[in-house]
């Protein structure tokens, strides 16, 4: 019986230098069909390469969808039994977010790829590094909350304000942009004739990127946020729609990168998108402007989903 051995780019996406880049780790990578394996001390993470459910869309015909789920140990559905506690830990997400499926919890992330995009530059470093440490900082951020463990010592951040002023001058043509030491501010209107809530304007989401603000497992790096304008006063409701949106954006085609995890806002009855993105993707040109434009479209699709559930 023969057995045909897998495609090094099933639908184009380069499995394999992912795979020899994971070698170099301790992690053991192996291939079945499709689905990258790759095993943890603990835990296993797959990376599927699929089909989408519709190819053709206004942005362009998407090549394929990428997911990548690091399923947690079955003790953690005693842990997550509260949408409350999947929230909380959410909010300390960096490439990946807690999310429920039949019951089960991983932590996932997802890319869609267009025909024609030029994009692994920035792509590949964020696929490899939620393999590597998406699941593994959330569990390690969780065991500091509840030992009360130190935080991990954080050093000076690789994001400098020659990186926020260059992010800025790209997202300064969009958006009402600022930025000021090591950060940067923009709000992202949502809704026709939305510019600015300092003009009186609600719809309008806020984003920001900060490099002095570290993770407690993962250190120095590049914090970023999203937070929406909606208000959801019922904390048991707003922690259900933060779970959802987490499950549609595992799901979804034409949508931008899912590489973080929607959680409660600064208000605390909002729903925010927040990543955190380690000092050694410094290095990736233009990931931060990247980031910020994946924000804006997150921000506009992200109110479309909460109307459809009735959150105005």
């Amino acid at each position: 019986m023969f057995f045909k051995k897998p495609s090094p780019t099933p639908r184009g996406v380069p499995l394999d230098r992912i795979e020899e880049a994971l070698k170099q780790t301790t992690l053991k990578p192996s291939r079945e069909g499709d689905t990258l394996v790759v095993k943890h001390d603990r835990l296993v993470t797959r990376v599927d390469v699929l089909a989408p459910m519709v190819a053709e869309t206004v942005d362009g015909k998407i090549a394929a969808i990428v997911t990548i789920k690091t399923e947690l140990p079955s003790d953690f559905s005693n842990i997550f039994i509260k949408p409350s506690m999947v929230s909380m830990v959410n909010s300390m997400a960096t490439l990946g977010a807690v999310t429920e499926e039949k019951g089960k919890y991983f932590v996932g992330s997802r890319l869609t790829v267009y025909e024609g995009e030029d994009a692994w530059n920035v792509q590949f470093g964020l696929i490899l590094f939620s393999v590597i440490v998406s699941a593994d900082t959330i569990m390690g951020a969780m065991r500091k909350i509840f030992t009360e463990e130190e935080p991990r010592a954080a050093g000076p951040s690789a994001w400098t304000e020659r990186d926020f002023e260059f992010t800025k001058s790209y997202l300064s043509r969009v958006s009402v942009c600022t930025t000021g030491g090591l950060g940067l501010t923009a709000e992202f209107g949502i809704r026709a004739g939305e510019v600015s809530a300092a003009a009186g304007h609600h719809y309008t989401a806020l984003w920001q990127m900060k490099a002095d603000q570290s993770h407690p497992e993962m250190g120095s790096g590049l914090f970023c946020l999203l937070n929406m304008p909606h208000e959801i006063p019922d904390k048991e409701k707003l922690d259900k729609v933060l779970a959802e949106l987490n499950r549609l954006e595992m799901q979804g085609n034409d949508l931008p990168p899912h590489f973080g995890a929607w959680c409660r806002g600064v208000r605390d009855n909002n729903p925010a998108y927040v990543s955190f993105l380690p000092n050694v993707l410094h290095g990736t040109n233009g990931i931060a402007v990247n980031m910020s434009f994946w924000a804006m479209n997150r921000a506009q699709m992200a109110d479309v989903m909460l109307g459809a559930m009735g959150i105005r």
